[in-house]
């Protein structure tokens, strides 16, 4: 059995009832894509061609995938055929057919390089193994086979995100000089978006940073909450930190580098001061493509994270509304470590990384010990006040 896995697109009006063909084709890790008509699978074909390896067709179907019994035609195979030459990408096309005129047309097998009969097993051995040697002539399974784990975690995304990643992939592989690299600078912005709205979906990020605004994702307060730092307008947080801290600063670095706006659909590149004086002094692809891999490891790292992190409630357990006094100071909730004999208390805020002291005084007046939790606020001098004991 092949290892690696081939989508081939096949058209056959038959093809529900062709059940073992499918088997078959599973033992050369080929998955067929059936459609019953020219246009049902054409227009499939035209706007994702990028997801596909070959073609398979019968000799004899339908035009539309509704229509009746008796209106399939040989002449279909012929229009599929010239709609599959004016695609970007150049595929191979195969014919598979029960219909035994056709089969042996002179005409048809001008028409067709590689026509094989159904129920001989001969014929499918070799059509099978032509298509899997065609698919591995085509630079974009050669990517996905050599990327198969990042393109495993990218099927529950939308096809769109496969499609960028193909393209920067292809990109790096074929050395294209002309490759517009800026096209693709928002498009790693809206990957990001794609895989904050699934960790908003498993309540690994809040609601409320998804759906600001006509449900625009505020990427740079998402980064912050992921990471465990405080949202800086939404006032929320999260009580855990999910992002590991090169994850956390890969999507910062990303955010930052692609735009200056907080939503994917306010950044426009040309206004981007950082890029356009990049770019004044080096004219490369290379920027994209590191941003590109720091990209997909922040994909394979959410694949498995999610996988085992993906409880809902257990992850809505984690969220945190910061309240603010009317100044804007943020009330924080900790407990007490240490009471010295001077009569100054000591706790720890920003999650035990940074030690402040209570004054003497509000110990004595709030009758604090030891253990006891407060909500306080904290201003530039570190001083707790606005003190209540809880």
């Amino acid at each position: 059995m092949n290892d690696n896995l081939y989508n081939i697109l096949w058209i056959d009006d038959q093809h529900e009832d062709l059940s073992a063909l499918h088997r078959t084709a599973t033992d050369y890790g080929i998955k067929l894509f059936p459609y019953k008509s020219m246009n049902g699978g054409c227009s499939e074909l035209e706007k994702n061609y990028s997801f596909y390896d070959a073609i398979l067709l019968d000799a004899k179907f339908f035009e539309n995938e509704d229509d009746v019994p008796g209106t399939e035609d040989t002449k279909w195979v012929h229009q599929a055929k010239d709609r599959i030459l004016q695609l970007d990408k150049k595929f191979e096309y195969f014919v598979l057919t029960g219909q035994a005129k056709a089969y042996a047309s002179e005409e048809f097998n001008n028409a067709f390089k590689y026509v094989f009969e159904k129920g001989k097993s001969k014929d499918l051995d070799e059509l099978f193994e032509r298509l899997v040697n065609a698919a591995n002539n085509q630079i974009e399974t050669q990517i996905r086979h050599e990327n198969s784990m990042l393109f495993e975690a990218l099927k529950t995304y939308d096809i769109e995100v496969t499609k960028t990643l193909l393209k920067i992939l292809k990109g790096i592989k074929i050395g294209n000089s002309g490759f517009d690299d800026q096209l693709y600078f928002t498009q790693l912005r809206i990957i990001l978006e794609h895989l904050f709205r699934k960790a908003n979906s498993i309540g690994l990020l809040h609601d409320t940073c998804v759906q600001q605004g006509n449900n625009k994702v505020n990427l740079t307060e998402s980064c912050l909450f992921l990471s465990g730092f405080d949202t800086k307008h939404l006032n929320v947080s999260c009580t855990i930190t999910h992002f590991p801290k090169l994850i956390a600063e890969n999507v910062k670095n990303i955010i930052h580098t692609t735009g200056a706006a907080s939503h994917t659909s306010n950044v426009d590149l040309t206004q981007n001061i950082n890029i356009q004086a990049y770019r004044n002094e080096i004219t490369s692809p290379y920027l994209l493509y590191s941003l590109a891999f720091q990209l997909m490891d922040i994909l394979l790292w959410y694949d498995s994270y999610s996988k085992t992190n993906g409880d809902v409630a257990t992850n809505r357990s984690f969220w945190k509304d910061i309240q603010r006094d009317q100044h804007g100071n943020k009330f924080e909730i900790e407990t007490i470590t240490n009471i010295a004999a001077n009569g100054w208390g000591t706790i720890a805020i920003n999650k035990g990384t940074k030690n402040i002291n209570i004054h003497k005084d509000a110990i004595t007046q709030n009758s604090l010990a030891v253990g006891d939790q407060i909500k306080f606020t904290v201003k530039e001098a570190y001083i707790p006040q606005n003190i209540t004991k809880i």
